[in-house]
Order: C-alpha cells, then sequence, then structure tokens
C-alpha cells in the first residue's frame, strides 16, 4: 500500500518579488504540502516583504552562494519525507504537489519524480518534463517543445527530474549527499541523477505534476552569465565522470560542445561558455567512471545529431 507523503517545497531566489509571489499563491492550500522553505540567496529584504505567512518560511543568506549550497541547506532543514524543488519563476497548476510527490516509493527504488513545466511563452508546449541524458553526458530537456497533449498518450519515464520541476524521497536525497556544490547553478541536476541512478534507485515521469515555467527567467537566455556557468558545468562533468577518458568517446563529446559554442559565438555574441568549460574542467576533481551502463539503459539515448538539432530548435523557438 503507498503511504501519504508529505512534502517540504524548497524554493531559492535572487530576487524575491512579484514572481515568487506568484508561485506561493500558486501552491496556496495544495494538498500533501507540509511546508514551504524560501532561500533567499542575498535577495533583497523589501523583495521578501510579507513573503514569510503560516507554512512559508525564509532562510535568509547575505549572500548568492549558489542554487546547490542553497537547495543542499533547505533540505537538510525540511520536515517532509519528501522534497519538492521548484524554481521562483514557476507556477504551479492545482494539485501539482501531491501529483508530483504521489509516484515516489523508496521501498521499490523509485526516490525520484519529474513533474511537467510548460513554457510560459507557450504554454501549449512543454519546456521540461525532466532530463534526458545522451553519450558524452550532454544532457536535454525531456520533451522540450512537444505538445502538451502528447503527454494524455503516455510517455516513457526520463532519466530524473530537472532542478525546476523534482521531487526526491528527502532520505534518498541526503544519503547521496545532495547537490554537488561545486556547482553554482547548471548541470547539478544531471550530476545527482547519474549518482541517484547509479544508486539503484530510479525516476517516474508525474504527467498530472503541471505547470508554467518562465524559462531562464532569472539569467537570461544567452547571456554571457548563463553560458558561463552551463559551461563550467558542462567541463565540470565531462572531467568528474571521465567522459574524455575514452579516445573513442572524447571527439564526439569535443565536437558537441565546438558546435554548441560556436552557436552561442553567433547567436549570443559571446564566448563566456569555452571560459567557463576551461574553469570547470580545471576545478573538477576525477574519479568516477563514466557511467555507461546508466546511460545505455534509457529506452532512447539520443544521437549527437539529434540533440544538437533539438537545442537549435530550442533557440529558435526562443528568440521568436
Amino acid at each position: 500500500m503507498r503511504i501519504s507523503r508529505s512534502a517540504t517545497v524548497v524554493v531559492p531566489t535572487v530576487r524575491g518579488g512579484a514572481s515568487l509571489a506568484r508561485l506561493l499563491e500558486s501552491l496556496r492550500g495544495q494538498s500533501a504540502l507540509l511546508e514551504v522553505l524560501i532561500v533567499s540567496n542575498g535577495a533583497p529584504e523589501s523583495a521578501l516583504t510579507g513573503i514569510e505567512t503560516e507554512g512559508v518560511r525564509v532562510i535568509r543568506l547575505t549572500e548568492n552562494v549558489g542554487y546547490s549550497r542553497a537547495m543542499n541547506l533547505g533540505a537538510r532543514e525540511a520536515r517532509g519525507d519528501a522534497l519538492v524543488l521548484l524554481n521562483d519563476d514557476c507556477k504551479c497548476e492545482p494539485g501539482y504537489v501531491e501529483a508530483i510527490v504521489g509516484p515516489l516509493d523508496p521501498a521499490s527504488g523509485i526516490t525520484m519524480a519529474a513533474g511537467v513545466m510548460a513554457s510560459a511563452r507557450d504554454p501549449a508546449r512543454i519546456d521540461t518534463a525532466g532530463i534526458r541524458i545522451g553519450h558524452g553526458l550532454l544532457a536535454f530537456d525531456y520533451l522540450n517543445g512537444e505538445p502538451v497533449a502528447e503527454l494524455d498518450r503516455g510517455a516513457p519515464d526520463p532519466m530524473g527530474p530537472s532542478g525546476a520541476a523534482a521531487a526526491f524521497d528527502t532520505q534518498g536525497f541526503l544519503e547521496v549527499g545532495g547537490f554537488d556544490e561545486n556547482l553554482f547553478a547548471y548541470q547539478e541536476d544531471v550530476d545527482l541523477v547519474l549518482r541517484m541512478r547509479l544508486a539503484g534507485t530510479r525516476c517516474r515521469l508525474a504527467p498530472a505534476a503541471r505547470g508554467l515555467h518562465d524559462h531562464s527567467g532569472t539569467l537570461g537566455s544567452g547571456t554571457a552569465r548563463k553560458n558561463y556557468l552551463m559551461g563550467f558545468g558542462r567541463g565540470y562533468l565531462l572531467r568528474k565522470w571521465g567522459v574524455l577518458g575514452n579516445p573513442r568517446r572524447a571527439p564526439s563529446a569535443l565536437a558537441a560542445d565546438a558546435v554548441i559554442c560556436a552557436g552561442q559565438a553567433v547567436f549570443d555574441h559571446n564566448l563566456a561558455g569555452i571560459r567557463g568549460r576551461v574553469h570547470g574542467y580545471r576545478a573538477a576533481t576525477p574519479g568516477h567512471p563514466y557511467p555507461a551502463a546508466v546511460i545505455d539503459a534509457q529506452p532512447r539515448v539520443p544521437g549527437l545529431l539529434a540533440d544538437l538539432r533539438s537545442r537549435a530548435q530550442r533557440r529558435r523557438r526562443l528568440a521568436r
């Protein structure tokens, strides 16, 4: 018999304000919700006025310590047996919390669940329904750009949840160490999913857990800051997980990154992604073997060309 779960929602914010208020309003009265922890990553106090109400608590940090550290802090203080992670640029539909924690069943090895966020710019299209990870650990938002109506026809489970719409068994999250705090933002969810999958646990898609996500609402799509942080995370994973250690795997991984960085140079007019990759690679400590068994266990592992084509299509949609 499935055990009824209590959820702690953890939300990091660097700005507070109207977007955070909209998220909190959408969470009001949701079943299975025990508490909401807002981790203020140096947000101005004026942007947090009136936020703390019954069931909502603010953890105040004097500076922006990054997504990973903020979320780990919230997880350690959580009272719920399930963690629901949300960005402050999301808005949840009624029943979201109950729907996303429903599939969690640690006794059966299900410690992760992925919710569905539609694009705030085009609510008929999916922004993310989890993470898929290709060869070379090139990750992409699962079902990105697909019609929301496709969910009614059934979809396979993703490799893991995206940090923007994730649920974890609290104990399982903490047992693997939570997010790698060397990753300030971006790719930390990929790294965590790999570790949890290697620990023998799985993810379920929660198609009824739906909301809207203002993609890149914090840093902006294609900005130098975002490209740097994404590049840092990518370089970090390349070294941490031994992607370049195999002479057959390294060329395709490097080729993919070259194409991505070239695209950023053309469309975003910056080379911050290259600098980020170099810094991330240098910051990583090698030692984790490449998780071939986890990657190959996916029903459909995207090829390099298919993955790059999906990324290009996503950028064109964002540009429009």
